[in-house]
C-alpha cells in the first residue's frame, strides 16, 4: 500500500519547527504572551483520532481528493476487510459489540481506548513505530508500556508480524503463566521478561510514575514554603502546603466561581486546544490518595513550575530551557513515559515559556487570556 509522509502525520518535525520559529521572531521578545496566545489558538489544533485514522487509511490505501470528502462507509470498508482478514475482533474481551458498530464508532471519536489502538494494530497490521505514532499523536499519550504484558505481548507481534489469533495464545499462557510451553528462542525471552517483570513488582510502571510525582510535589511545597508563592509564612513545613495552595500558585490567572473553584476549562478558548491538563487541588488530591493514575503532564507541570522558579546566576532563557527539556526527559524517562513532544499543543505551551524571560509570568498571562478572550 502507498505510504507518504504529510503535513497532518508528520507531526513531530512541524511541532519542532514551529516552537522555535515563534521564538526566534525578533518580535518575540516584546510580545511574548501574545505572540504564544496567537500560536496555540491558531495555528496549533488537537487532531481528532478518527481524523488521524481517516487520514492513515487515505495514505495507506491510496486514495486520492480530499481526505475528509471520502465517504465514511468507504474508510468502514477498507477497515471492516481488514480486520476481516486478519481475524481481528472488535474487542480484546468477550463482547456483544459488532464489529461493524465499534469501527464506525472509531471512526467518529475525537478519542478513543489505549485497547482500540492495540486492536487497529493487529486489524491494520502495523508496525510497532505506526502503533506509537497513533498513541502519542493521535491519542496524546505514551508509545506502548514495557510495563503493561497485554502492551508487552503486543509489541512482540507486531515486531515479528504476527495477528491476534497468536497474540491470543501467548495472552492465555501468560494469564495461565505456562512459562515452559515453548521451544521457540524469541518466546522464551519474551516470558522470561514478563515472568521477572511480575515477580518483581507487577506495577513498577505506576509505582515509578507516583514516586516522580510525590518528589515533584515535595519539592513545589518546598519551594513555597521558602517564599515564592503568595503563602509565604514564616517557619512553615512544606508538608503543611495544601493542595489549594499550589494550585492557586499554578492557576493564578485563571478566574473562579463564588465558591472559589477555578472556572472549567470549557470557559478557556484553550479548551479545544489541551484537552484538561491542569493540576488542579481535586486532581492532586486524587494523586496522593493514588485514586488516579499519574499522567505525564503531571509531571512536567510540577517541573515546570520549578524551573520557572530557579535563580540562576545566569538565567538566559535558552539555558534555562535546556536544562528544562533535558531534565523532565530524565524524569519522564524514569516514570516510563516517552520524552517531550513538541508536537503536543500543551507542552509545547509550557517550552515556549520556558523560553521567555519570566516563564511564570508568560504562564500566567497566556491561561488569563484564554478566559478573557472566550468571554469576548
Amino acid at each position: 500500500m502507498k505510504r507518504y509522509r504529510d503535513s497532518l502525520l508528520n507531526f513531530t518535525d512541524r511541532g519542532w519547527n514551529d516552537l522555535y520559529e515563534i521564538v526566534d521572531d525578533p518580535l518575540f521578545r516584546k510580545h511574548e504572551a501574545e505572540k504564544i496566545y496567537r500560536n496555540l489558538t491558531q495555528e496549533q489544533r488537537r487532531i481528532p483520532f478518527c481524523d488521524y485514522l481517516k487520514r492513515f487509511l487515505y495514505d495507506s490505501a491510496g486514495l486520492s481528493g480530499p481526505y475528509q470528502e471520502i465517504p465514511l462507509s468507504e474508510y468502514q470498508g477498507i477497515l471492516r476487510a481488514a480486520f476481516r482478514e486478519t481475524g481481528t475482533p472488535a474487542s480484546f474481551e468477550d463482547s456483544s459489540t459488532r464489529l461493524s458498530a465499534a469501527l464506525a464508532n472509531w471512526l467518529s471519536q475525537k478519542t478513543v481506548s489505549r485497547q482500540a489502538v492495540l486492536l487497529l494494530g493487529f486489524g491494520l497490521s502495523l508496525s510497532v513505530a505506526e502503533v506509537n505514532a497513533f498513541l502519542t499523536r493521535a491519542l496524546h499519550g505514551e508509545a506502548l508500556r514495557d510495563s503493561d504484558p497485554r502492551e508487552v505481548i503486543a509489541k512482540y507481534c507486531y515486531d515479528y508480524g504476527f495477528g491476534f489469533p497468536k497474540f491470543e495464545e501467548l495472552w492465555e499462557r501468560f494469564e495461565e503463566k505456562n512459562w515452559e510451553k515453548t521451544e521457540d528462542p524469541e518466546e522464551i525471552k519474551l516470558f522470561a521478561r514478563l515472568k521477572e517483570r511480575g515477580e518483581a513488582d507487577p506495577e513498577r510502571s505506576l509505582n515509578a510514575a507516583y514516586i516522580s510525582f510525590m518528589e515533584l510535589y515535595k519539592r513545589a511545597c518546598e519551594v513555597l514554603t521558602a517564599g515564592q508563592g503568595p503563602f509565604r509564612e514564616p517557619f512553615r513545613r512544606p508538608e503543611q502546603i495544601t493542595p489549594a495552595e499550589l494550585e492557586a500558585v499554578l492557576y493564578e490567572g485563571i478566574p473562579r466561581d463564588a465558591s472559589d473553584n477555578l472556572l472549567p476549562l470549557k470557559n478557556s478558548a484553550l479548551y479545544e486546544v489541551f484537552g484538561d491538563r491542569r493540576l488542579t487541588r481535586k486532581r492532586i488530591h486524587s494523586l496522593l490518595r493514588k485514586e488516579t493514575a499519574v499522567d505525564r503532564s503531571d509531571l512536567i507541570t510540577l517541573n515546570f513550575y520549578l524551573w520557572s522558579r530557579e535563580d540562576k546566576e545566569d538565567p538566559q532563557p535558552r539555558k534555562r530551557y535546556s536544562h528544562f527539556v533535558e531534565d523532565t526527559n530524565r524524569i519522564l524517562r524514569q516514570a516510563g513515559f516517552d520524552e517531550l513532544y513538541a508536537a503536543l499543543p500543551y507542552e509545547s505551551f509550557l517550552m515556549m515559556c520556558m523560553l521567555t524571560d519570566d516563564p511564570m509570568d508568560t504562564y500566567t498571562e497566556v491561561w488569563e487570556r484564554s478566559y478573557k478572550t472566550a468571554q469576548e
